[in-house]
């Protein structure tokens, strides 16, 4: 496996239509392949950050042209992803867990993507700065033993 502090970070700038978002997963698929990376953290990076750029693109407020900035690169061990975007400010942590569903009838549609980015990244950071959300996902690459 590649990575363990390297400095190099590939960037990635999309607007807010949805058909960006296939740029997204190739470009986070060209640098998994190129860093090496277990199958496990391909897939988890791929989903959450889907899954955070299609937030953004539905529902950040801005007053022009949206522009969402990613940024891949190792931070230590970790694989980091970063994801900076003009709407107004939205700290992902403080969003409460979704009520656990009892009944089918019970469950609601939408609202899942902040817990699946909490289940499937190993860290979320956050902060506001210069007028835009600034989000780092964390991801273990290191190989990991099965129980």
């Amino acid at each position: 496996m590649a990575g363990g502090g390297g400095e190099r970070r590939d960037c990635l700038t999309v607007g807010r239509e949805l058909r960006d978002l296939s740029r997204v997963t190739a470009w986070v698929h060209h640098w998994a392949e190129r860093e090496h990376l277990p199958s496990r953290v391909v897939s988890n990076l791929d989903l959450c950050s889907t899954e955070v750029v299609t937030n953004i693109m539905n529902h950040a407020r801005s007053d022009g042209e949206q522009h969402i900035l990613l940024r891949l690169g190792w931070q230590g061990e970790d694989v980091a992803l970063e994801v900076e975007d003009e709407g107004g400010e939205f700290d992902p942590r403080l969003v409460p867990p979704p009520a656990p569903v009892t009944s089918i009838h019970d469950a609601r549609i939408g609202g899942w993507g902040i817990p699946i980015v909490r289940r499937f990244s190993d860290g979320l950071h956050y902060r506001h700065q210069d007028g835009r959300n600034c989000l780092t996902l964390l991801f273990r690459a290191a190989a990991q033993q099965p129980p």
